[in-house]
């Protein structure tokens, strides 16, 4: 996260990536909702794989971008349901009904398999933040929004969420300085924007621009963690709960009166 703008055709790549591959929405397998969401409010970034048939071997020319989508999908489940750390090559595979030998075939190991998972995630965030900026009303209006868009962000895809912001990292994938750490800074580079054009307009209390950044994003991921992880909990009815929290880091940021 700092902002680090890619290339037009990067952009565009993140783009088709995002809308081709991040698919429809559904609800997640196992997590309880939080209290006043429904099913279509948590779904997953990829389709639910509790659907797909077991197949074996290799897929057919053509259909190799299939079974990558149904190897990052299996493995979602099992990284949240049973752990990174405890969570195998072979036990994807069985989850697929394939041999660890034909998973290789896309991912040499689980540390690539999460790198894809955190890539993708941080190019749809990175889309939705650009679309809030497209169509926003104003420096104001669109660091609201962008508060808003990464809260639900989160909500509707809790998996993805989890695993790229909440799960430690191992310390062989650390070392691996993947290409999600250049896209994570391009999405916090996104959100920094919103907050550097809201504090250009003299409408803040503070004129940090980094600091605010950082404690805005601290209390929305805040808030974003302890509803996926913590659904248990006797949570208000969920809308009003962003729509709240939006309006009070607004107000303590800003002037009264603007």
């Amino acid at each position: 996260f700092v902002g680090l703008r890619p290339p037009h055709e990067v952009v565009r790549t993140l783009r088709r990536n995002y809308w081709t591959r991040l698919g429809p929405r559904s609800p997640r397998s196992t997590r309880p909702l939080a209290p006043g969401s429904t099913p279509s409010s948590h779904g997953r970034i990829d389709e639910e794989q509790s659907t797909t048939p077991s197949v074996s071997g290799r897929k057919r020319k053509g259909e190799g971008a299939q079974r990558r989508a149904e190897i990052l999908e299996a493995a979602k489940q099992l990284f949240v349901e049973e752990g990174y750390a405890a969570t195998t090559i072979r036990r994807i595979a069985a989850k697929l009904g394939i041999s660890s030998t034909a998973l290789y075939v896309y991912f040499p190991d689980k540390d690539a398999i999460l790198v894809e998972i955190c890539n993708t995630t941080f190019a749809g965030l990175i889309v939705e933040l650009d679309e809030v900026r497209h169509n926003a009303k104003g420096p104001l209006d669109a660091l609201s929004k962008s508060l808003e868009r990464y809260i639900r962000f989160g909500l509707d895809h809790p998996n993805e969420y989890e695993l790229t912001f909440v799960t430690r990292r191992t310390k062989e994938l650390q070392k691996l300085k993947p290409e999600n750490e250049k896209l994570g800074m391009q999405a916090f580079g996104r959100f920094r924007d919103c907050v550097d054009a809201a504090v250009r307009t003299g409408a803040t209390n503070d004129l940090d621009t980094e600091r605010l950044t950082q404690q805005l994003w601290a209390a929305i991921h805040g808030l974003v963690a302890l509803l996926l992880l913590h659904s248990e909990f006797p949570w208000s009815e969920v809308n009003s709960l962003v729509d709240g929290h939006v309006n009070m880091l607004l107000q303590g940021v800003t002037k009264a009166g603007t």
